[in-house]
């Protein structure tokens, strides 16, 4: 890690496991900038579920992918901000990283192991060319040689050239000379003991998200899969090193209301088993309000509202957050009619100063179409609960 990253490893609070600070990404277009993400600033405690909810395109999914250096450039742009990572199972011990500071490498070596993400629609995410063997086998062949090493019952048994061949061939590095190498004993004996480790742990970790026969399924090509089955198989490949952060970024959007219920339950599950911090991203409130601890509203590319998830939804208080809460089906409204935030989201192009919401906002002032509001805490009492919203100003 450069300098630069060791200085800042004192300035993360010891609960945390990420801070991200007026982080700032804008897109390029021909109208000019698009602020998508703009002054973005949340905190995820060790250990808890984190909530992301907001409109589709808030700037959720940008803010999610640029954890791990997603985004990409162009059209992407990185106009500011630091996303602060406690990597608590480093090779150099826990360290604190400004993940928007690293190279190329050094992010391929967090992604996946420390940090990892279920992406929204896995019949995208997945590679529909290769078996759902190949695709989990890759995340312990990058990471987790050891482990496949162990399985293999070859751990502490390998010593210079062979153990230097055996190496190459685990993490797929392996060329024309080793590959052919392989083929004669006694490195092909290695090459059998290696396939079946990896197999046994690409079964593990597909039995560990409750899939039945796993042996069978990680033959399997992804098409041959349900989209539960599917997302499981995300969720297998996302857990399997045991990651520090686990991002979803609406990993039950493609699924139908009774399997969307089981996969919750599961990633809440795995998530208290595995005790990994989740970043969970989602349009719908309520779910969030299900399964996470503290919530961050999102709004046009700014956080608007933070809290635990219970103080949100009982005293929420940026207008926005209301609007969201009222606009929730509900057995106390009026037959026949349900709330709807009025007007449209305002254009991400080069935005004037002022609130967001402003247009769309039944209690703005006269000052809130000039000036910029700042998230603060709502009282001194409660610092948790912050608000965006110059009603709450002093």
């Amino acid at each position: 890690m450069s300098p630069d990253n060791l200085d800042i490893q004192n300035s993360l609070d010891k609960d945390l496991i990420a801070s991200v600070t007026d982080l700032k990404v804008y897109f390029e277009s021909k109208q000019g900038m698009v602020h998508s993400v703009d002054g973005v600033s949340f905190d995820i405690v060790d250990g808890e579920m984190m909530g992301l909810v907001g409109e589709t395109g808030c700037g959720k999914s940008v803010t999610a992918r640029t954890f791990m250096q997603l985004v990409q450039s162009p059209p992407g742009v990185l106009a500011g901000g630091n996303i602060k990572f406690r990597s608590k199972n480093s090779k150099n011990g826990s360290q604190v990283i400004d993940l928007l500071d690293l190279s190329e490498n050094q992010i391929r070596e967090l992604r996946g192991e420390r940090i990892a993400m279920i992406f929204q629609d896995p019949g995208k995410a997945l590679n529909p060319g290769l078996t759902i063997r190949t695709q989990i086998a890759e995340v312990f062949q990058e990471h987790r040689e050891n482990d496949v090493l162990e399985k293999a019952g070859l751990k502490n048994k390998l010593t210079g050239v062979t153990e230097y061949f055996v190496k190459k061939y685990i993490k797929q590095e392996a060329g024309f000379l080793v590959t052919t190498l392989f083929k004669i004993p006694p490195l092909s004996t290695y090459k059998k003991k290696i396939d079946s480790g990896i197999n046994r742990l690409v079964a593990e970790a597909l039995e560990e998200t409750q899939i039945p026969n796993p042996t069978k399924v990680m033959e399997r090509f992804p098409h041959e899969l349900s989209g539960g089955m599917k997302q499981r198989v995300m969720i297998a490949q996302a857990i399997a090193c045991n990651p520090d952060l686990l991002i979803a970024d609406e990993p039950t959007t493609a699924l139908d209301v009774t399997v969307q219920a089981r996969v919750l339950d599961l990633i809440k599950e795995l998530q208290k088993r595995h005790k990994t911090s989740v970043l969970y991203i989602s349009h719908d409130l309520s779910l969030v309000r299900r399964i996470c601890d503290r919530i961050a509203v999102m709004y046009a590319g700014q956080i608007v509202e933070t809290g635990d998830a219970e103080t949100i939804f009982n005293q929420p208080k940026h207008p926005y957050t209301q609007g969201l809460i009222n606009a929730l089906p509900s057995m106390s409204h009026e037959r026949g009619k349900l709330e709807a935030i009025e007007g449209i989201v305002p254009e991400l192009i080069e935005p004037e100063p002022g609130c967001r919401f402003v247009s769309r906002c039944k209690r703005r002032k006269a000052n809130c179409e000039k000036i910029d509001p700042k998230l603060q805490p709502i009282s001194e009492v409660d610092k948790s609960h912050k608000v965006a919203c110059l009603l709450y100003e002093s």
